[in-house]
Protein backbone atom coordinates (compact mmCIF):
# COMPACT_ATOMS: atom_id res chain seq x y z
CA UNK A 1 0.00 0.00 0.00
CA UNK A 2 1.25 3.69 -0.55
CA UNK A 3 1.90 6.14 2.17
CA UNK A 4 -0.73 8.32 2.82
CA UNK A 5 0.37 11.23 2.29
CA UNK A 6 -1.57 14.22 4.52
CA UNK A 7 0.93 16.65 5.11
CA UNK A 8 1.06 17.94 1.81
CA UNK A 9 3.84 20.56 0.49
CA UNK A 10 1.30 23.74 0.41
CA UNK A 11 1.70 23.42 4.06
CA UNK A 12 5.33 23.42 4.24
CA UNK A 13 5.70 27.36 4.48
CA UNK A 14 3.91 26.98 7.82
CA UNK A 15 6.00 26.41 11.39
CA UNK A 16 4.86 22.69 12.10
CA UNK A 17 5.52 20.10 14.24
CA UNK A 18 5.46 16.65 12.48
CA UNK A 19 3.63 13.07 13.83
CA UNK A 20 3.65 9.81 11.75
CA UNK A 21 1.97 7.30 12.21
CA UNK A 22 3.59 3.46 10.36
CA UNK A 23 1.38 0.45 10.37
CA UNK A 24 3.51 -2.99 9.52
CA UNK A 25 1.56 -5.94 8.80
CA UNK A 26 2.95 -9.17 8.00
CA UNK A 27 5.08 -8.83 4.61
CA UNK A 28 2.50 -5.88 3.67
CA UNK A 29 4.60 -2.84 2.69
CA UNK A 30 4.13 -0.15 5.55
CA UNK A 31 1.21 1.87 5.80
CA UNK A 32 1.98 5.66 6.78
CA UNK A 33 -0.23 8.35 8.42
CA UNK A 34 1.70 11.61 7.86
CA UNK A 35 0.41 14.53 10.30
CA UNK A 36 1.51 18.03 10.40
CA UNK A 37 0.33 20.57 13.19
CA UNK A 38 0.96 24.20 13.20
CA UNK A 39 3.60 24.64 15.83
CA UNK A 40 1.99 27.82 18.37
CA UNK A 41 -1.57 26.51 18.44
CA UNK A 42 -0.84 22.10 17.63
CA UNK A 43 -3.76 22.07 15.14
CA UNK A 44 -4.08 19.70 12.91
CA UNK A 45 -3.20 21.18 9.53
CA UNK A 46 -5.00 19.33 6.74
CA UNK A 47 -4.54 20.12 3.03
CA UNK A 48 -6.69 21.96 0.49
CA UNK A 49 -6.57 18.49 -1.27
CA UNK A 50 -7.92 15.97 1.05
CA UNK A 51 -10.85 14.15 0.64
CA UNK A 52 -13.62 16.13 1.90
CA UNK A 53 -16.36 12.95 1.65
CA UNK A 54 -19.97 13.49 2.20
CA UNK A 55 -20.07 11.82 5.59
CA UNK A 56 -17.48 14.89 7.30
CA UNK A 57 -20.14 17.21 6.25
CA UNK A 58 -21.32 19.14 9.51
CA UNK A 59 -25.02 18.49 8.89
CA UNK A 60 -24.42 14.93 8.39
CA UNK A 61 -25.03 13.18 11.67
CA UNK A 62 -24.40 15.90 13.61
CA UNK A 63 -23.58 16.15 17.02
CA UNK A 64 -26.61 16.64 19.31
CA UNK A 65 -23.87 19.32 21.23
CA UNK A 66 -22.14 21.28 18.75
CA UNK A 67 -21.34 24.24 18.88
CA UNK A 68 -20.16 25.21 15.54
CA UNK A 69 -22.26 27.83 13.61
CA UNK A 70 -24.66 26.44 11.05
CA UNK A 71 -22.30 27.89 7.63
CA UNK A 72 -19.57 25.45 8.68
CA UNK A 73 -19.17 22.92 5.84
CA UNK A 74 -17.47 20.44 7.52
CA UNK A 75 -16.96 19.03 11.04
CA UNK A 76 -13.67 19.30 11.54
CA UNK A 77 -13.08 15.95 13.24
CA UNK A 78 -14.40 14.07 10.37
CA UNK A 79 -12.40 15.94 8.48
CA UNK A 80 -9.41 14.84 9.70
CA UNK A 81 -10.53 11.13 10.06
CA UNK A 82 -11.24 11.35 6.15
CA UNK A 83 -7.51 11.85 5.27
CA UNK A 84 -6.57 8.34 6.30
CA UNK A 85 -9.86 6.10 7.20
CA UNK A 86 -10.08 4.58 3.23
CA UNK A 87 -6.98 2.94 3.85
CA UNK A 88 -8.09 1.18 6.51
CA UNK A 89 -11.43 0.47 5.92
CA UNK A 90 -11.01 -3.29 5.63
CA UNK A 91 -9.48 -3.82 8.75
CA UNK A 92 -10.42 -6.19 11.31
CA UNK A 93 -10.32 -5.19 15.14
CA UNK A 94 -8.22 -7.61 16.68
CA UNK A 95 -5.73 -7.79 13.62
CA UNK A 96 -2.37 -7.38 14.73
CA UNK A 97 -0.01 -4.74 13.85
CA UNK A 98 3.74 -3.34 14.36
CA UNK A 99 3.02 0.32 14.96
CA UNK A 100 5.74 2.58 15.14
CA UNK A 101 4.90 6.24 15.94
CA UNK A 102 7.44 8.80 15.60
CA UNK A 103 7.06 12.62 17.58
CA UNK A 104 9.59 15.51 17.75
CA UNK A 105 10.77 14.09 20.94
CA UNK A 106 10.64 10.38 20.79
CA UNK A 107 9.92 7.31 18.60
CA UNK A 108 7.62 4.62 19.93
CA UNK A 109 7.16 1.03 18.72
CA UNK A 110 4.13 -1.54 20.12
CA UNK A 111 2.93 -4.35 19.07
CA UNK A 112 -0.73 -4.07 18.97
CA UNK A 113 -4.28 -4.34 17.46
CA UNK A 114 -5.34 -2.49 14.90
CA UNK A 115 -8.73 -0.93 17.31
CA UNK A 116 -6.23 -0.17 19.83
CA UNK A 117 -3.82 1.99 17.37
CA UNK A 118 -6.49 3.62 15.32
CA UNK A 119 -7.80 4.39 18.65
CA UNK A 120 -4.57 6.34 19.54
CA UNK A 121 -4.58 7.48 15.92
CA UNK A 122 -8.36 8.70 16.13
CA UNK A 123 -7.90 10.43 19.59
CA UNK A 124 -5.08 12.80 17.99
CA UNK A 125 -6.27 13.65 15.56
CA UNK A 126 -9.84 14.46 17.04
CA UNK A 127 -7.95 16.81 20.15
CA UNK A 128 -6.13 18.93 17.31
CA UNK A 129 -9.17 19.21 14.74
CA UNK A 130 -10.55 22.39 15.81
CA UNK A 131 -13.43 20.76 17.03
CA UNK A 132 -14.10 22.85 19.94
CA UNK A 133 -15.68 19.99 22.02
CA UNK A 134 -12.12 18.64 21.95
CA UNK A 135 -10.17 21.91 22.39
CA UNK A 136 -9.71 20.74 26.41
CA UNK A 137 -7.44 17.97 25.14
CA UNK A 138 -5.16 19.58 23.18
CA UNK A 139 -2.34 20.83 25.89
CA UNK A 140 -1.74 16.37 26.24
CA UNK A 141 -2.02 15.87 22.48
CA UNK A 142 1.19 18.52 22.31
CA UNK A 143 2.90 15.58 23.96
CA UNK A 144 1.55 12.57 22.53
CA UNK A 145 1.60 9.34 24.46
CA UNK A 146 0.32 6.84 21.69
CA UNK A 147 -1.56 3.56 23.62
CA UNK A 148 -1.97 4.95 26.84
CA UNK A 149 -3.94 2.52 28.80
CA UNK A 150 -6.72 4.09 31.16
CA UNK A 151 -4.86 4.34 34.05
CA UNK A 152 -2.77 6.77 32.24
CA UNK A 153 -5.13 8.43 30.11
CA UNK A 154 -6.75 9.87 33.68
CA UNK A 155 -3.56 10.77 35.25
CA UNK A 156 -2.37 13.06 32.26
CA UNK A 157 -5.78 14.58 31.75
CA UNK A 158 -6.59 15.57 35.34
CA UNK A 159 -2.96 16.65 35.71
CA UNK A 160 -2.95 18.47 32.43
CA UNK A 161 -6.71 19.81 33.74
CA UNK A 162 -5.52 21.10 36.70
CA UNK A 163 -1.76 22.60 35.53
CA UNK A 164 -3.85 24.64 33.33
CA UNK A 165 -6.33 26.11 35.61
CA UNK A 166 -3.53 26.77 38.19
CA UNK A 167 -1.79 28.46 35.69
CA UNK A 168 -4.50 30.48 34.14
CA UNK A 169 -5.39 31.65 37.38
CA UNK A 170 -1.79 32.84 38.57
CA UNK A 171 -1.44 34.74 34.91
CA UNK A 172 -4.61 36.51 35.44
CA UNK A 173 -2.99 37.61 39.60
CA UNK A 174 -6.78 35.81 40.90
CA UNK A 175 -6.63 32.83 43.69
CA UNK A 176 -6.08 30.04 42.77
CA UNK A 177 -9.15 27.66 43.22
CA UNK A 178 -8.45 25.00 40.58
CA UNK A 179 -11.36 21.69 40.54
CA UNK A 180 -12.52 19.26 38.48
CA UNK A 181 -15.83 19.66 38.62
CA UNK A 182 -15.50 21.26 34.95
CA UNK A 183 -13.18 18.30 33.25
CA UNK A 184 -16.37 16.28 34.55
CA UNK A 185 -18.96 18.40 31.95
CA UNK A 186 -16.28 18.38 28.80
CA UNK A 187 -16.00 14.86 28.93
CA UNK A 188 -19.42 14.52 29.38
CA UNK A 189 -20.10 16.45 26.02
CA UNK A 190 -17.02 14.43 24.82
CA UNK A 191 -19.25 10.98 25.31
CA UNK A 192 -21.92 12.32 23.27
CA UNK A 193 -19.78 13.66 20.12
CA UNK A 194 -18.39 9.82 20.19
CA UNK A 195 -21.11 8.51 19.32
CA UNK A 196 -22.10 10.86 16.74
CA UNK A 197 -18.96 10.42 15.26
CA UNK A 198 -19.22 6.33 15.02
CA UNK A 199 -23.01 7.02 13.26
CA UNK A 200 -20.61 9.35 10.80
CA UNK A 201 -18.29 6.75 9.92
CA UNK A 202 -20.49 3.43 10.52
CA UNK A 203 -21.29 3.43 6.48
CA UNK A 204 -17.68 4.36 5.35
CA UNK A 205 -15.85 1.50 6.43
CA UNK A 206 -16.21 -2.26 5.31
CA UNK A 207 -14.45 -4.09 8.78
CA UNK A 208 -15.11 -3.03 12.74
CA UNK A 209 -11.96 -1.53 13.35
CA UNK A 210 -12.45 2.33 12.82
CA UNK A 211 -15.76 1.34 14.83
CA UNK A 212 -14.34 -0.10 17.59
CA UNK A 213 -11.58 2.38 18.03
CA UNK A 214 -14.44 4.88 18.63
CA UNK A 215 -15.83 2.65 20.98
CA UNK A 216 -12.16 2.91 23.10
CA UNK A 217 -12.14 6.49 23.12
CA UNK A 218 -15.95 6.36 24.57
CA UNK A 219 -14.68 4.42 27.09
CA UNK A 220 -11.81 6.81 28.24
CA UNK A 221 -14.03 9.54 28.20
CA UNK A 222 -16.94 7.98 30.28
CA UNK A 223 -14.02 6.80 33.22
CA UNK A 224 -13.02 10.16 33.95
CA UNK A 225 -16.25 11.52 35.04
CA UNK A 226 -16.96 8.22 36.68
CA UNK A 227 -13.24 8.55 38.66
CA UNK A 228 -14.03 12.52 39.79
CA UNK A 229 -17.56 11.33 41.58
CA UNK A 230 -16.11 7.46 43.07
CA UNK A 231 -12.86 8.77 44.51
CA UNK A 232 -10.60 8.53 41.94
CA UNK A 233 -10.48 4.89 42.06
CA UNK A 234 -8.52 3.55 38.94
CA UNK A 235 -5.57 6.18 39.87
CA UNK A 236 -5.65 6.22 43.62
CA UNK A 237 -2.61 3.19 43.49
CA UNK A 238 -0.41 5.67 41.45
CA UNK A 239 0.30 7.75 44.91
CA UNK A 240 0.66 4.64 46.70
CA UNK A 241 4.33 4.84 48.03
CA UNK A 242 6.47 3.11 50.72
CA UNK A 243 6.33 4.78 54.19
CA UNK A 244 9.21 6.49 55.65
CA UNK A 245 11.05 3.98 58.58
Amino acid sequence: MAPLDCAKSALAAVDTKQIVYRFFVGTDQSQTVDLLFDKKTFRLLIPETAPRPDWAKLSHQRCANCTLPDDCSYCPAALGIAMFLPAFENRVSHEKTVVEVETPNRTIVAKTTFQSAMASLMGLVCATSGCPLTRFLRPMARFHMPFSDEQETLFRSFSSWLLAGYVESRMAGVGVCVTLDGLKGKYQDLSIMNAALGNRIRNSVKRDAALNAVIILDLFAQIAPDNIDNGFEDILETFTVEEDD
